[in-house]
């Protein structure tokens, strides 16, 4: 019988110090996820941006369910967590062992949600995210609704594709002059270092005689006929540049 009451309260201490771990493990973590969510909302690629607006960045429907998932799962594991950390509080395991059991597995089970979370908002915040191609600028390479990755980190090249901020819009387009290219657009098309490159200008096209500067790039859609770019809005600085498309995840034919 000794040895029976031993073993139980040996079993009670080990999981008393497991759930001191689980408790502040997670609160933690909550707290390390809370504080890159604020920092993030800098980013306005971030999928989680309070401030994200699909008018001005069209949201694929993977990152509205992703989102959706997202503070669904932060809910339900705070809930538990708070539930279990009140009963530990209380010493409720001494009136009801089996039940204080049965919510210290709970929260086990959803102790890899706060680390999973910080994952996925570290590696959304600092490397990746996903766009939706709003309009038919890119055309045939990229169709209205694609869904696009884009890397935040990628060294600029000429026929890079890039996210570009413009107006409060973003926009999608191919770098073809960098930094120190000599840039000459006039009635008859645009030339980079001598080598003609569109000889389609829209009216109000921006005259340019120069060699790009430091941090400046000049950017073309692909469907030139509808497409408003540097021929129209000039050069975009490096600032202005979001990011760059490296995948396509949608296979889709442009109509």
């Amino acid at each position: 019988m000794e040895n029976e009451n031993e073993i139980m309260l040996f079993e009670h201490e080990k999981l008393m110090k497991r759930s001191i771990l689980l408790i502040i493990s997670f609160f933690l973590f909550f707290t390390l996820n809370t504080v890159l969510f604020i920092i993030f909302q800098k980013n306005e690629l971030f999928m989680l941006s309070l401030n994200r607006d699909i008018e001005t960045i069209p949201s694929p429907l993977i990152s509205d369910i992703f989102e959706i998932v997202f503070y669904g799962i932060i809910f339900l594991s705070l809930i538990v967590y708070i539930v279990f950390a009140t009963m530990f509080i209380r010493k409720s395991f001494k009136k009801d062992y089996p039940f204080f059991k049965k919510i210290y597995n709970t929260a086990d089970f959803f102790s890899v949600v706060p680390i999973f979370l910080f994952v996925v908002v570290l590696v959304n915040g600092l490397f990746f995210s996903l766009a939706q191609v709003d309009g038919e600028s890119m055309q045939p390479n990229f169709c209205d609704n694609d869904t696009v990755v884009i890397s935040y980190n990628s060294s600029i090249e000429r026929n890079d594709i890039l996210i570009i901020k413009y107006d409060d819009h973003f926009i999608i387009k191919k770098v073809v002059g960098l930094p120190g290219d000599k840039l000459v657009v006039n009635e008859t098309g645009v030339y980079i270092n001598d080598v003609l490159i569109e000889s389609y200008l829209p009216s109000g096209s921006v005259d340019y005689d120069i060699i790009i500067p430091d941090n400046n790039y000049y950017a073309l859609g692909d469907n030139r006929l509808h497409s408003l770019d540097s021929r129209i809005i000039g050069i975009f600085t490096e600032d202005k540049i979001l990011g760059e498309v490296i995948y396509k995840l949608t296979n889709s034919t442009c109509g």
